[in-house]
């Protein structure tokens, strides 16, 4: 029980990873709509605090951010979760 904080940060961080990958192999303008979406909100308030508009760079710098701050999210929420069950 108390590995499930850790499997689900895990999948969470690989949908990501799975998101990214498309604005590398695609040429679709919408590739990275994934990506956005899975580090949603995050990326959407840096993205209009600091306006880098088509600059891939900052995109993906944006995606990162953003996945780590939802994927501490995750974890800490869930690993209260666990914790407040197991008692």
């Amino acid at each position: 029980m108390k590995n499930i904080p850790n499997i689900l940060t895990t999948v969470y961080l690989i949908l990501v990873v799975l998101g990214v990958i498309p604005i590398f192999t695609g040429g679709d303008a919408l590739s990275g709509i994934f990506a956005v979406a899975l580090t949603a909100p995050w990326n959407s308030l840096l993205s209009s605090l600091f306006s880098a508009p088509g600059n891939m760079i900052m995109g993906l710098l944006f995606v990162v951010i953003g996945a780590a701050i939802n994927a501490a999210i995750i974890y800490y929420v869930s690993r209260w979760i666990v914790n407040r069950l197991s008692k």
